[in-house]
């Protein structure tokens, strides 16, 4: 028996594509969400105006279908209490595009807007919504602008304590998302906002949100593919009292909780082990530490290869005779796993040949 994909399906994937190739033409970033529930969003947009990020983030929901169009023509859907609620409470400002594709038009409302000026909505009701303005591309930098006009009141104290609160909720994956979005986007210019990241890291080991925290932590060390400009870069200040915190606060644990998320893609350009890598790097007496976890046999494979990699780098800096010391100690002490004497003997090799290693 073979398994069918519901239509359904097809059409909501329909229509976050439509919402991305217009948003995305524009430069601007979208982030499709994988960590949805009942209540979830769908994306978030952040803006960008002549190449320069502005910190500025929504959460959308992204209706697709005819269904959403009414007889007289106007889109609109339906929702509930619960969704009135999750929506009022948000730590970001919520829109809905609803895309029709049989016409291949879409039209957009500013839910949070909204749920303001009715507030009585939340609890009694109507639960309608209606989308008036158009989505296109001729409409998009009106779309744009209007969402512009949250970064002042949304990078406000405030909203600050309440970034912290849905962050600080671990036991929901989407909220505590929302919170370190909202985190990044609005307030990233605070060095209170790294130092609650960096300090809560290693609390995040398995948990789904630790993968966008490495993301997000490693734009303080940076590194060659991340897009910034002298318009939207954080603040030297911050940024190097960041990596500081990061420098002092950083431990083994804290470097286990890093490794467990490099994926099969490896260390490369582009992938999360580089993002790891960058972070790896700003803490202290880097090559003792990854040597530890190297050779420790309770550590998965996985880990401690990337261990060996992250060892040998950062000895390289002080000479490739000691990482190459260094590599001779760790092969000595994994003499029964082929796999990983295979990749400290690569590592000793080229810096053998080459005088270093390099994995971009």
């Amino acid at each position: 028996m073979t398994t069918k994909r519901k239509r359904s399906q097809a059409t909501s994937r329909d229509g976050i594509n439509f919402v991305r190739t217009l948003v995305e033409r524009h430069n601007c970033t979208f982030q499709e969400i994988d960590l949805q529930n009942d209540l979830g969003n769908d994306a978030y947009v952040e803006f960008v105006v002549e190449e320069s990020a502005t910190g500025c983030c929504v959460a959308l929901q992204i209706k697709s279908g005819s269904s959403y169009r009414t007889a007289g023509g106007r889109y609109g859907f339906q929702s509930d209490s619960d969704h009135f609620e999750y929506w009022a409470s948000h730590t970001l400002p919520v829109l809905a595009i609803i895309v029709d594709l049989e016409t291949s038009r879409a039209a957009w409302v500013d839910i949070t807007d909204h749920l303001r000026r009715n507030p009585a909505a939340v609890k009694e009701g109507p639960f309608s919504i209606y989308a008036d303005q158009d989505f296109s591309e001729p409409s998009f930098a009106e779309f744009r602008q209007h969402c512009l006009a949250y970064r002042d009141p949304y990078s406000r104290e405030q909203n600050f304590g309440r970034a912290l609160d849905a962050f600080a909720d671990r036991a929901d994956d989407e909220r505590c998302f929302d919170g370190l979005r909202a985190l990044f986007a609005f307030h990233r210019q605070q060095v209170a906002t790294w130092y609650y990241l960096i300090s809560c890291l290693s609390n995040f080991q398995g948990h789904r949100v630790l993968r966008p925290l490495v993301a997000h932590l490693c734009h303080i060390p940076t590194h060659g593919d991340i897009f910034w400009s002298r318009q939207n870069i954080i603040e030297e200040e911050v940024r190097q009292e960041a990596l500081r915190l990061m420098r002092q606060l950083f431990d083994r644990r804290d470097a286990l909780t890093m490794l467990s998320v490099i994926d099969d893609a490896g260390v490369d350009r582009g992938t999360i082990g580089q993002a790891v890598h960058v972070l790896v790097d700003t803490m202290a007496n880097v090559p003792a530490v990854m040597e530890s976890i190297a050779i420790d046999q309770s550590q998965s494979e996985r880990v401690r290869h990337s261990a060996i990699l992250f060892a040998a780098s950062a000895a390289q800096w002080q000479s490739p005779a000691v990482a190459i010391d260094l590599l001779d100690r760790i092969r000595a002490s994994i003499a029964s796993d082929d796999e990983l004497r295979a990749v400290v003997d690569w590592l000793a090799g080229d810096l053998k040949q080459h005088g270093r290693v390099s994995f971009y």
